[in-house]
């Protein structure tokens, strides 16, 4: 029998409360969208991974200077991607039993109001140029925060409040403390409105509690209501990002959900990633994909991610499918990241394995579940979650990480691959890892560990037709 010294000098192994978030339950996901040249693409994308998330809405606005407030374009284009989606619905609920049904999907899609020029056109007053193939003309004048935000009539003489700020408000109501996460694609207008009104008609308390569980993904900002949310004049004075001549147009006190991330430019990445070519000729859906691109993508790459156990889809500056963000300073709340000064790499590392999962996901639409590949189950220690592990333990102690019970559902081979994320952690020294290609791994604890945090990646891919992986992170740092 064990002494109590002797269990007490076991390295202290736990798992991260946060981590444990795609283990235990779905994440709610808002989508805003201008359904311009792109994102119908991302949308596409995401119907084909929708049986993970709980989808609570859809709200399209339409964005200058691809649509005007009085064209129909972008609520055309959602409606034609869910008439698709309902088409391969049986088909792909073989795959996977969750996806949700087409009147789910169309129950919660709804239109937002505004028509504002993507930011960094907003003082150009005018665009005359071809997008995604298509020629477009268009102008506009002067554009200021509180003519659209508040009470009354927009410029365009329409409500300030639609349909989607209003089933926003009914999402930010519901008696459920799950994290909110917000991909902001296009149209923040909608969702800003939602927040003006639920802030005038609720007490201090329930508006913070709902701030509390925001969490923004800007592609850029889009249009000047980021405002409500962040200044833009500190936005600008950052100059990492392309806002044109934009400055901040808001009087008022601002509001910091519990966090933004913003990315100022790295998702062009994702604009050729795809051909159209690859895409078209597997299903209904697939067919609408066109040469848009998928810029709008990250903002939810992190999450799919995370479902494959790289990263905590809470904690940002961990490194993703979605990219790495970085605190944005002492100028901005606590909890706002963004991309800038950060390499271009950290998401282009991942674009061969999110390219492999997008075209095995296709393949649900033609084949049937024995026919397609499946990722990997990566078990460390005998833990087979999703989870971040962490392990304690004293600086020179040999740390044993044994993934050999990892396996395929397929029964493919599978290959290992161990590497240090230095970018992520906080240990200043490139660890050099022996045997990293071995399902044990073997690491001494740097003597130097002080309060650094190392972060390790296991990389488990399979070798089927269209190979795809699964992760595994451990934390280590220094037992106190």
């Amino acid at each position: 029998m064990k002494t109590i010294l002797q269990l007490l000098a076991i390295p202290f192994l736990f798992f991260s409360a946060l981590g444990n978030l795609y283990a235990q339950e779905k994440p709610r996901v808002v989508i805003m969208t201008d359904m311009t040249h792109d994102d119908g693409n991302s949308l596409i994308r995401y119907l084909y991974y929708s049986h993970y998330f709980d989808t609570e809405a859809i709200i399209v606005t339409q964005q200058l200077p691809d649509f005007n407030y009085d064209q129909d374009g972008p609520w055309q284009k959602v409606n034609s991607i869910l008439d698709a989606y309902s088409e391969e619905f049986e088909q792909l609920r073989k795959h996977h039993s969750e996806f949700p049904t087409y009147a789910t999907l169309k129950n919660l899609t709804k239109k937002g109001r505004g028509a504002l020029p993507i930011i960094w056109l907003t003082n150009e007053k005018k665009f005359a140029q071809e997008i995604a193939g298509r020629y477009v003309e268009s102008s506009w004048g002067d554009i200021h925060f509180h003519d659209w935000i508040g009470e009354g009539l927009n410029p365009n003489g329409e409500s300030k409040d639609s349909e989607g700020s209003v089933h926003l408000q009914e999402i930010f109501d519901k008696d459920d403390d799950r994290p909110i996460f917000v991909q902001m694609w296009g149209g923040p207008i909608t969702f800003v409105q939602a927040l003006y009104r639920y802030k005038q008609n609720h007490s201090d308390e329930k508006f913070q509690k709902l701030l509390d569980k925001l969490h923004i993904f800007g592609i850029l900002l889009q249009d000047i209501t980021f405002d409500y949310l962040i200044d833009l004049d500190k936005v600008q004075a950052l100059k990492c990002t392309n806002m044109g001549t934009v400055t901040s147009t808001f009087e008022g006190d601002r509001v910091s959900p519990a966090w933004l991330l913003h990315d100022g430019g790295q998702f062009w990445k994702y604009i050729k990633v795809m051909q159209q070519s690859e895409v078209n000729g597997h299903g209904p859906m697939s067919e609408i994909y066109d040469h848009g691109g998928e810029g709008d993508t990250p903002a939810f790459l992190y999450l799919l991610s995370a479902v494959r156990g790289l990263n905590d889809p809470l904690e940002p500056t961990q490194g993703s499918w979605g990219s790495m963000f970085r605190p944005m300073g002492e100028d901005f709340p606590e909890g706002y990241y963004h991309t800038c000064n950060v390499e271009n790499k950290e998401l282009e590392r991942w674009i061969p394995e999110v390219k492999n999962s997008f075209m095995n996901r296709l393949q649900y639409s033609i084949k049937n579940p024995d026919e397609v590949n499946h990722e990997p189950i990566a078990v460390i220690n005998g833990n087979k979650g999703n989870e971040i592990i962490r392990i304690k333990d004293k600086p020179s102690a040999v740390v044993k990480l044994n993934a050999s019970d990892s396996y395929d559902p397929d029964g493919d081979e599978l290959s290992f691959r161990w590497f240090h994320y230095k970018e992520t952690g906080t240990y200043p020294t490139e660890m050099k890892i022996e045997g990293n290609d071995a399902p044990v791994l073997e690491l001494k604890v740097p003597a130097d560990i002080g309060d650094s945090e190392i972060h390790l990646i296991l990389e488990i891919k399979d070798n089927g037709n269209i190979p795809l992986v699964s992760y595994r992170r451990v934390i280590l740092s220094r037992e106190k």
